[in-house]
């Protein structure tokens, strides 16, 4: 496919966080298994052609094109091709302290659904698409354009994150959707003074006391405590970024009395609504 092995590599550092250190390209030929020595970096891999085997922590795969894996820092692996059809890829490899956090994002490296094991491995279909990008990567890094290959590199993540949230949507049970839904529904309304749990679980279409089990299974709180917090929250942000009267902030959040959103605030955050917005006007 490529006739040729690319690789690239730099110590260039474009920030704390998350940056490219390494990524390539190669026709892999078979070879006798051997065990890699452990890396300080992640290293995630592109399949787009052929097969191969990979161990990963004792955790064994037979990935094929469309498919690829990713190897985290300090962790046993080996990857080979297999004989009768050698696969070919691309790779990068990415250090910064939010690696970790950016590829969960993109589900993985951690629990798969089940809570049964480490998730190493990811499908995606459009292969040219995903192809491209890693392309890109490899030759603005070739170009010393390492802003480019970074911004090439987010577009990655976005694809492989996008997919992966909409099939946590799609394996959703039941009970769960309807917490999602009625969790949509808050962030749309609470600003109506009148919003309440009776006409959340009537428009979600469950009995409300069915509705108090589900928030208290999936998020430990009940809907009405929800939809205080998450009114609360909203009126945090107007007290540290706006200069609304407390007020009119009381009402702009879905309070009928300021009164009433004085105590609530209080007793969820500690202090008043004026000693919250004090903490952030210099003295």
């Amino acid at each position: 496919m490529f006739n040729s092995v690319g690789t690239f590599l730099t110590d260039k550092k474009l920030n704390e966080e998350f940056y490219i250190y390494e990524c390539g390209y190669e026709d892999v030929r078979p070879r006798e298994p051997y065990q890699y020595e452990p890396i300080d970096y992640y290293l995630i891999h592109f399949i787009l052609k052929g097969e191969g085997q990979v161990f990963i922590n004792d955790k064994h795969f037979t990935l094929k094109e469309n498919q690829g894996f990713i190897i985290p820092p300090n962790t046993k692996n080996n990857y080979y091709p297999i004989p009768d059809n050698p696969w070919s890829y691309r790779w990068i490899g990415f250090k910064g302290s939010a690696c970790q956090q950016i590829f969960q994002e993109c589900g993985l490296l951690h629990s798969t659904l089940e809570g049964s094991e480490i998730n190493y491995t990811y499908e995606f279909i459009d292969s040219y698409q995903l192809n491209q990008y890693f392309k890109n990567v490899f030759e603005f890094s070739e170009q010393n354009k390492p802003y480019s290959a970074l911004g090439e590199a987010y577009h990655i993540v976005n694809l492989l994150s996008s997919q992966y949230h909409e099939e946590l949507v799609h394996n959703l049970s039941e009970a769960e959707k309807y917490v999602k839904e009625a969790i949509n529904l808050i962030h749309q309304r609470y600003l109506e003074p009148d919003f309440n749990v009776e006409q959340l679980a009537e428009v979600v279409q469950i009995e409300r006391t069915y509705l108090f089990r589900l928030f208290k299974k999936y998020q430990q709180i009940s809907p009405k405590t929800y939809l205080i917090e998450y009114r609360l929250n909203k009126s945090a942000e107007l007290l540290r970024k706006t200069s609304h009267s407390i007020e009119d902030i009381a009402y702009l959040v879905g309070f009928n009395h300021s009164s009433h959103f004085s105590r609530q605030f209080a007793h969820y955050r500690g202090m008043s609504p004026s000693a919250y917005r004090a903490q952030f006007y210099s003295k």
